[in-house]
This record gives C-alpha cells, structure tokens and sequence, in this order.
C-alpha cells in the first residue's frame, strides 16, 4: 500500500506541476488581449460565432448571452412553446419576437420544430426563438445550428453565462490561425464549453454524434482559462476557516510521520496537494478561491468530457 500511495503522490505532484503553467500562461495571455484589444468586429475573415441554447428561459441569462458586443454573433434559443408555455409567452413579449419562415439547411436531421421568431426590440435583434417540441439537448442544439447563421457554434445550457470577454477571446483565438484551421476550441475550467464549426458537427450527424470525439488533435485548441460559469447557491468557507483546515491538515501530516504511519501521511499529503493545487488553479482562473471541497471538485472538472 505504502508504494501505491507514494506513487500516487509523485502521480498528482506531475500532473499539478503540468497543468498550473498551462492555466498562468492562459492568464497572461488573457490580460494582455484584455489590454489591447486585440478582439474587435474586424476580425480576420470575418470570423463570426452563433450561440445555440437548450430549454434556456431565464431573461437574465439570455441578456448575458447577447451582452457581447462583437457584430458577428447572435444568440439562438430552442424552447418548446407547449411544455413552457408562459416561459415562452413571456420571451415572445418582452424581446417583441416577429414569425418568419422556417427554413432547414438539410444538413443535419431536424424534426420537431413548429416556428420560428426573430426579435424586433433594439439591442436584442441577434436573438432568434425557434419553438421546438422537446426530446433531446442535442436535437436542440441540431435545430439551433440548422438556421445559425455564423460557421462556429458554442452550445449552451440552462445557467450557463458568459464571462466578460469570453467571445472575443474565442474570435481571438482562431484569428491567430489559418482560416478553417480548427474545427474545436474547449475550455475545461469553469463550466466546460466547446466552440465547435459547423461543417465538424454536420460530418459527425449531430450534436448527438459527440461530434468532440471525431475532431483530429491538430484541429483542436485547448484554452485553459474559463469561458462560462453558474452561479451557485450556497456559502463558500472563509479565508479564515480555510487557512485553519490548512493547518489542520498540515499538523495531522507531521503526526503521521512523526508517528511512522507513512501510508496516512502520504495520503494526506495527496490531499493537500490536489486542494491546494484547486485553489490556485481557480485563483489563476480568475476566481476567488474554492472551498475546501471545491478545492477538490476543481480538478474533476478539469477532466470532465462534455
């Protein structure tokens, strides 16, 4: 047992030491596009990015996904007018959506759909409505994509928001490419979330397909920095209590050894390391800091396939 541990230590002690450089340099990066604007509606190419939504009613979040004010972007909500009725009777009203013609591209499978709607309000005029009759996420998703109107689609579900700069991040990011150079764009940190071009969903058949799988390594782009993020109900641990859990755990570490118990001391090392190694990442990240337990779901969700 002592052997197992003691390479599962060395194990999580190689992984933290890879991954924290990664997410520093993502920040960096991050504030100096922040400084000077290096995303702005000129984009090259053109490049534009259409937000596909599943089941999302909340105003509030809807406002937020139009916040970007990048020009080539709109926001596409699937929503199913006779299971949420009013929901859907209330987002009719309040962005003053108009019928138009329903037209599928034929390049994905889309069933279900009873109308579409195009909002008339200023200042939300890149919002489009489709009535759906709900089965399936990614059948949502497949009918948002099927009348998107940008060639690179970013999937969205309910709760999910976009962090300041998110989308002029993304557009930064496939400018520094060739055009058509990449098929995938993820982020592990925060919310997981996956840009993705159209013509790789169409070849998988769907969003269904987990089109993610099918997309060649050189066509993809890890960007360790959040993209999305939930707000959560519930109180995170003080910086006090925190730094007293810290020493707590510390202390039973020395008594560990100290008493010989060399397989406790190498699992509460392994602990601590993850837990701390989760709160710098998250620190990097452009969060506050976890929870001792976030602490430790930090690094589940690095690892989360979406």
């Amino acid at each position: 047992m002592k052997p197992i541990l003691l390479l599962l230590f060395a194990a999580t002690a190689a992984c933290v030491g890879a991954l924290l450089p990664l997410i520093s340099r993502a920040r960096s990066k991050r504030l100096l596009l922040n400084a000077v604007r290096r995303a702005s509606s000129d984009a090259p190419d053109g490049i534009g990015i259409s937000v596909l939504c599943s089941g999302v009613t909340d105003a509030a979040q809807i406002e937020n996904l139009l916040s970007p004010e990048y020009s080539r972007y709109e926001v596409i909500v699937v929503l199913d007018a006779r299971r949420h009725a009013a929901e859907f009777a209330a987002l009719v009203a309040r962005y003053r959506m108009i019928r138009v013609e329903w037209v599928c591209s034929g390049e994905l499978e889309v069933s279900g759909v009873r109308g579409l709607g195009r909002s008339r309000r200023r200042c939300f005029r890149r919002l489009v409505l489709v009535d759906r009759a709900w089965d399936s996420a990614a059948g949502d998703f497949d009918a948002a994509a099927s009348v998107a109107t940008y060639d690179y689609l970013l999937s969205v579900r309910t709760g999910c928001f976009l962090l300041p700069g998110a989308v002029e991040r993304l557009v930064a990011e496939l400018g520094e490419s060739r055009p058509g150079a990449l098929d995938l764009i993820r982020s592990p940190l925060g919310e997981p979330a996956a840009l993705l071009h159209r013509e790789a969903v169409v070849a998988a058949g769907g969003f269904g397909m987990r089109p993610l799988r099918g997309i060649p390594r050189g066509r993809r782009r890890t960007l360790w920095e959040p993209l999305l993020a939930a707000p959560r109900s519930g109180t995170r641990m003080p910086g006090r209590l925190r730094g007293l859990a810290a020493a707590l755990l510390a202390a039973a570490f020395g008594a560990a050894a100290a008493a010989g118990w060399w397989t406790a001391a190498a699992a509460l090392a392994t602990l601590a390391l993850v837990w701390a190694g989760g709160a710098y990442a998250a620190r990097l990240a452009g969060g506050t800091g976890p929870s001792l337990p976030g602490g430790l779901t930090a690094w589940r969700r690095l690892f989360e396939h979406y």
